[in-house]
């Protein structure tokens, strides 16, 4: 049985709701996404926050909640040494605010004036111990100085952080500058920020104000990189990651405005189209939108690059693990898509909630990045660290056998916070195995060490659930790539996921003959062209 993951229907908290947002007519130079709105007029007591590493003492960027007297909130004045900032998501009533403290200076917030008692709590990604300090409001209130430890040595060993799927409008090159402070103070290294048409609003939205390397905000260790999610009603998502200018007509299907009713173009030309233009492409959301998703046709003929597995409300792996099962593999990769389900625990990062970690030798630039998804060694979570090994290879890599035998399995996964699940994954089936639970210094730590018998070329990899997480009422998560182990040369197949494959494709085809939307025969034909070519090559394998 495969682990498939469904989606989950977030609630709206009426403690992070806004004032209305109101969309304006021609809103060219307005941002419907988020704004960046801090009262300029507070004349009351401000609360003084600092944010330290405990290992350097250096101060530390970090997104901060806060308690009055036991009570969420948001503060409406946050000084320079802040950001605050609003995600909107009208259609779907998505609001939230998230309130930053930056490394120039003490941070300072209003409060209530008739407060008695705040608690504060800071993070800083997902290699910090989140911390909580409380205290006594009063006329001569005392600095609140948080220290957050490091638990994880990602960093040091060439791990970086990217949120691959974000949808806020960048209309002003000065506000990079905000976006870069969010990304390091939520301990992320990239974000990409993706144009598209239909859904939030009916026009487009996700606005860049330019694509390519003009569009792109670069530091030391933290990258912006503009791109584009491509849709269609029926086809489903994809994502263009890095392209240097966006593909029209943005979506089809009939979704957004001025709709393009047809199910054309493909989206196989989409994402030949998109690598043309220096992109770097993958299906998204697991392949589960779109009524007849063509992304396995997509896929089986060569034009993927990932394949989205999560957006933290969304955890779907059954495509792709039927998908390696026939051979065909894609690294895993995981984003946001915010502004769409936005709630978050004290805990949580805003940013990068659900993210991808890959391992760059610390590098960051676009094309590292791109380097480094497709030699595989990647992981994705909502919190917990994973890691898995076979015989002494990794994540992505392949181990070969001159005939079958046993394999050496360590898997591991730690978080700060207490763990639920655990567990090896080969050929899409769960392993039957031992787990040894230990907590060192206040971390959760889960080891599997598995002898496996194998006796044909196989897939491995591992996958955990860590704590609830109130705000969105799921589970945190966390997946690595597999670990390929082909003996005597023979290429991983399934005979049976081969044969649900073709099943599907067919009835997919016949769809697109008989109901897809087209101009003329010229498109049909195209489209189920597609599908007798996909069919044929996993035929032939």
């Amino acid at each position: 049985m495969y682990l498939l993951f469904k989606y989950i229907k977030l609630p709206v908290f009426i403690g992070s709701l806004i004032s209305p947002f109101f969309f304006l007519e021609g809103h060219e130079h307005l941002p419907v996404t988020h704004n960046f709105y801090s009262t300029s007029d507070y004349d009351g007591r401000p609360l003084k926050i600092r944010v330290i590493d405990s290992s350097t003492g250096d101060p530390l960027p970090a997104r901060v909640s806060f308690q009055l007297d036991g009570v969420d909130y948001v503060p409406e004045y946050v000084n320079e040494h802040g950001i605050r900032f609003t995600s909107i998501h009208k259609r779907s009533q998505h609001f939230f605010t998230a309130v930053y403290a930056l490394k120039s200076g003490i941070l300072e917030v209003g409060v209530s004036d008739d407060a008695k008692s705040v608690s504060v709590t800071a993070t800083h990604g997902f290699e910090y111990i989140p911390k909580s300090l409380g205290a006594v409001i009063s006329d001569e209130t005392p600095l609140l100085e948080l220290n957050l430890e490091r638990w994880s040595d990602l960093k040091e060993n060439g791990w970086i952080a990217i949120d691959e799927h974000l949808h806020f409008d960048r209309l002003d090159p000065e506000d990079d500058r905000l976006w870069v402070a969010m990304l390091e103070a939520d301990g992320l290294n990239s974000g990409h920020f993706m144009l598209l048409k239909g859904g939030m609003t009916p026009g487009i939205w996700s606005r860049q104000y330019a694509f390519g390397k003009d569009g792109r905000a670069i530091t030391e260790t933290q990258s912006i990189i503009p791109g584009q999610e491509y849709r269609d009603s029926a086809q489903g998502h994809i994502n263009l990651l890095g392209l240097n200018r966006p593909i029209e007509p943005y979506s089809t299907g009939g979704m957004g405005w001025p709709a393009i009713v047809e199910n054309f173009p493909p989206l196989h030309d989409v994402l030949s189209e998109a690598r043309e233009r220096s992109g770097f492409v993958g299906v998204a959301h697991g392949g589960s939108l779109g009524k007849y998703a063509t992304a396995i046709a997509d896929a089986i003929l060569g034009k993927v690059d990932f394949w989205e597995i999560s957006n933290g409300f969304i955890y779907q792996t059954e495509n792709w693990y039927r998908l390696m099962n026939c051979g065909y593999f894609f690294p895993p990769m995981a984003g946001t898509d915010l502004p769409n389900s936005p709630f978050r625990d004290p805990w949580q990062p805003f940013l990068g909630s659900i993210r991808t970690y890959v391992h760059s030798n610390g590098r960051t630039d676009f094309d590292s990045f791109k380097e480094s998804i497709q030699n595989g060694r990647v992981f994705i979570t909502g919190g917990p660290i994973i890691d898995l090994t076979i015989d002494g290879k990794t994540m992505g890599e392949t181990l070969r056998m001159s005939k079958p035998g046993t394999v050496s399995v360590v898997a591991q996964i730690s978080s700060p916070r207490p763990l639920k699940d655990f567990g090896l994954v080969l050929n899409g089936l769960r392993l039957e195995t031992d787990i040894k639970q230990v907590v060192e210094k206040g971390i959760h730590k889960w080891v599997i060490e598995e002898a496996v018998e194998l006796d044909n070329s196989s897939w491995i990899a591992a996958w955990g659930k860590g704590t609830h997480i109130s705000a969105q009422k799921i589970d945190a998560m966390a997946h690595t790539n597999a670990i390929r182990v082909i003996i005597d040369g023979k290429p991983i197949r399934s005979g049976e996921d081969q044969a649900f494959f073709i099943d599907q494709l067919r009835e997919r085809r016949d769809y697109y003959r008989e109901k897809g939307a087209y101009k003329n025969d010229f498109q049909r034909e195209r489209a189920i062209r597609l599908f007798d070519q996909a069919i044929e090559k996993l035929l032939s394998r």
